[in-house]
């Protein structure tokens, strides 16, 4: 009998131990779901030597928080689930002066209390070996947010965690996470996330980002390790924006309050554009080039580029090789009206090019005013792109274009107009016209005092050609001063034209499309604009 009692006082003395310290924990959550209103019940519970087992586990905060957990194991060294399924339910607004009195209460022992990082090394040091979640799925107000499946694997003082989404929105995200006892902080090492970005308009895209990342009473710093991976074939972001395709790197430098406050946010990124197509309302640019830095803090962000190029830009209009250098800066409140600063804008035209002084525009102070410059624009290259019957010429114009921003409203929504007054255009040097067709020739037939003037402009060098611009309502107006002569009529003799004509930009840019090869979201953009039009 004696050798009986001392064969099992070994496995007694820890059942009783296991006993003590599983009644410890059980008060402690008893007081643990008092504090916070819990309710708990189970379902098929088993209890064994290799620990307990529920077929269905549930946690329930009244109108606020319900977790289903099935096919549960807890052990000393796993932690098992097949499911876990948590429904959030947003505060009933009903009663604005009650909510706003409970949150005010909750952020008032947000600001009281103080983070324990130090806690984490305890959970660290109690949780199993293996924690292994087939399915953790996340709902809001009867939404799901996310499903993924966990695997976290403990090895001594570290997490190696493992998250990976079970749906057709492909990600993972690796990461080491320990706590560091000296700066009693949590530190996130060796982390890698990687999505397929299906969200936010995005239709197929890519994004792997190495990352590391502090966590302390205070503050929640995320750094990329190495230049995150960015590939979006095709996302349409807003109504007015198309990207297909974008190829970049990206890196990134956050950092973030506890408890959080957006006001405090500050972040730290840069997108290398490798290449960048898109269509921007019925624009389409080609091949962006360049690094795009992007500063958030207080509120306000600012985007910078100290050299981004952009290949062709088509607004009807063909614009290449276009160099930008400059900043935009505004408030989360108003992103619209914010200032953009420029030290570099040209681009190429018409084998001449089109550029702005260096300068900057408030667009929360309308009306501002700049300058656009165009130097030796070739009419050849203008008549060989949008030609016209029996109209060919020669030679380089210069101009002086004042444009000024105003403030407008258009059924209500407000938009920024654009008018030029008074701009001046000059031939750089001597050049030739030469208009001749058969509408022309049929004019001068039934007007016989126009056959001299028909006659002049069939080959007519000129001295001087120059000219007013302005602009308002879509609307432009050109009155051209030409001075030169045609050696075959009347010997040569100098004649003075004047000539005016009248366009609507807007239409004439529609058309200019419609005749191009455009792509086909521009094309149907078109379509819709002209009908709403009609």
């Amino acid at each position: 009998m004696a050798r009986l009692k001392k064969r099992y006082w070994i496995p007694s003395f820890i059942l009783l131990i296991i006993i003590i310290v599983g009644l410890s924990g059980w008060r402690y959550w008893l007081a643990f779901k008092d504090e916070y209103n819990l309710s708990i019940d189970w379902q098929g519970i088993n209890i064994s030597w290799d620990g307990l087992s529920f077929a269905e586990l549930n946690i329930v905060q009244p109108s606020q928080l319900s977790v289903t957990a099935s096919d549960v194991k807890i052990s000393w060294s796993q932690l098992s689930a097949k499911n876990i399924d948590i429904y959030w339910q947003k505060a009933d607004l009903t009663n604005t002066q009650a909510v706003a009195k409970v949150a005010d209460d909750q952020l008032q022992k947000l600001d009281q209390s103080t983070f324990e990082p130090s806690l984490i090394s305890t959970i660290i040091a109690w949780l199993p070996t293996n924690i292994n979640i087939e399915h953790l799925t996340l709902h809001q107000q009867d939404s799901e947010l996310f499903n993924l499946k966990v695997a976290v694997v403990k090895n001594q003082n570290t997490l190696q965690l493992n998250l990976a989404s079970n749906t057709q929105d492909m990600a993972t995200l690796a990461a080491d996470i320990s706590f560091n006892q000296l700066n009693s902080s949590i530190e996130i090492e060796n982390g890698v996330l990687t999505t397929s970005l299906s969200y936010f308009g995005i239709e197929k895209g890519s994004l792997t980002l190495p990352f590391s990342g502090v966590l302390t009473d205070k503050l929640f710093t995320l750094k990329s390790t190495d230049k995150a991976q960015v590939n979006i074939e095709k996302a349409n972001f807003f109504d007015d924006l198309i990207i297909k395709p974008l190829i970049g790197k990206l890196t990134l430098d956050a950092v973030l309050p506890i408890p959080f406050k957006a006001n405090q946010v500050s972040v730290k990124s840069t997108l290398t554009i490798n290449k960048f197509d898109g269509i921007y309302k019925a624009s389409e640019f080609r091949s962006a080039l360049g690094d795009i830095n992007l500063l958030f803090n207080n509120n306000q962000f600012t985007v910078t580029t100290s050299a981004l190029t952009i290949q062709q830009v088509n607004i009807g209009v063909i614009f290449e090789k276009i160099k930008l250098a400059g900043s935009y800066s505004a408030s989360l409140a108003a992103p619209n009206k914010g200032i953009v600063k420029w030290q570099l804008a040209q681009a190429a035209i018409f084998s001449g090019s089109v550029y702005l002084d260096k300068g900057q525009l408030n667009l929360a102070k309308l009306p501002q005013k700049f300058t656009l410059r165009l130097k030796k624009v070739q009419l050849k290259d203008i008549f060989t792109k949008y030609p016209a019957e029996g109209l060919a010429g020669e030679g380089a114009i210069d101009g002086v274009l004042p444009i000024t921003l105003l403030p407008s409203t258009k059924k209500g929504t407000a938009l920024t107009e654009i008018i030029i007054k008074n701009g001046q255009l000059v031939t750089v040097n001597e050049g030739f016209l030469r208009f001749e067709n058969s509408a022309l020739q049929n004019y001068a037939q039934a007007n016989p005092n126009m056959k001299i003037l028909t006659d002049i402009i069939k080959n007519f060098h000129y001295t001087k050609l120059s000219g007013t611009v302005n602009y308002a309502n879509e609307i432009a107006k050109l009155g051209l001063n030409i001075q030169g002569n045609n050696r075959d009529v009347e010997n040569g003799k100098a004649v003075n034209l004047n000539i005016n004509l009248e366009e609507n930009i807007a239409k004439l840019l529609i058309s200019l499309q419609l005749s191009d090869q455009i792509n086909e979201p521009i094309r149907k953009r078109i379509e819709a604009y002209l009908k709403r039009k009609s």
